[in-house]
């Protein structure tokens, strides 16, 4: 064959070898582009509500919404229970529709043993408060104080964010005691006295457990020399004289008990409560 016409046919062939190289090209790009419009939504797709038949918008109280906690209580005049007894905590949310979320509750300087009834505790001051239970809770103290607990609240949301903080003031007064201004009860100065002889007995004896239990029988009907006597028995600096070898005071239970054998006359009592140094 003569190089000119091997040349040519060469020349011919690439020519038409790029020719359908680039028919194809186009093709595939066509059939890409058809695929991915097929397979993509259009961006008005992603803006339009993803609502279905006959379905209703949500309505909730927002996360970012400010919410408004109310005090209970103040210091003159303050929520008042009985130690160990579950009352209604009043819990006051505003606005009223912000109560139907759900809450963590926090309650900083409730005495230990504090117990909220209506919600799951989830901490030894912490409790999670589903929805709407939050103006259904109760609270129970402990024990008995002569002074005031001051508490600290915060309601938190499931995230952790604080949505509101108040405080709350809450008295659980002694035994017998009554409320402010009301008479006092009935003492029956016999029925005392007998009280106390036998509970002097047990504790001459060293059985100050049974001993303690009368002498608040005692004190609650009135008796200001049980009041004290009892307090020695949780006294740090007189346990020793009674003979309760091995048993550990408490200071704040003997000023308690101090403090109620002031309140009923015992002039004694306070400078035990001076020589407690609390």
């Amino acid at each position: 064959m003569s190089p000119w016409l091997f040349v040519m046919a060469t020349a011919l062939n690439t020519m038409v070898a790029a020719v359908l190289a680039v028919f194809i090209t186009l093709g595939v790009v066509r059939q890409e582009r058809t695929d991915s419009q097929r397979e993509l939504p259009s961006a008005s797709a992603y803006m339009r509500p993803a609502t279905g038949v006959g379905s209703e918008p949500t309505q909730s109280f927002g996360a970012s919404q400010a919410i408004d906690l109310r005090p209970i209580g103040s210091p003159s005049q303050p929520l008042r229970l009985e130690a160990q007894k579950p009352a209604r905590l009043p819990l006051q949310i505003l606005p009223e529709e912000a109560a139907r979320e759900p809450f963590i509750l926090v309650l900083s300087g409730a005495p230990a043993g504090t117990n909220v009834f209506g919600a799951a505790q989830i901490g030894a001051d912490t409790w999670f408060l589903s929805p709407g239970s939050a103006t259904r809770i109760e609270i129970a103290l402990p024990e008995w104080s002569t002074s005031v607990f001051e508490i600290a609240m915060a309601l938190r949301r499931t995230n952790g964010v604080v949505a509101a903080q108040t405080k709350a003031w809450i008295a659980v007064p002694p035994p017998g005691s009554g409320s402010p201004g009301a008479a006092g009860p009935r003492i029956d100065a016999d029925a005392a006295k007998d009280l106390l002889a036998k509970a002097d007995r047990l504790l001459e004896k060293g059985d100050i457990i049974a001993a303690r239990a009368l002498y608040q029988r005692a004190a609650e009907m009135g008796s200001g020399m049980a009041a004290l006597t009892l307090g020695a028995t949780y006294d740090p600096n007189r346990l020793w004289s009674l003979g309760a070898l091995g048993m550990v005071g408490n200071k704040e239970r003997a000023r308690q008990w101090y403090l109620r054998a002031a309140e009923l006359g015992v002039p004694e009592a306070k400078a035990r409560l001076v020589a407690l140094g609390i």
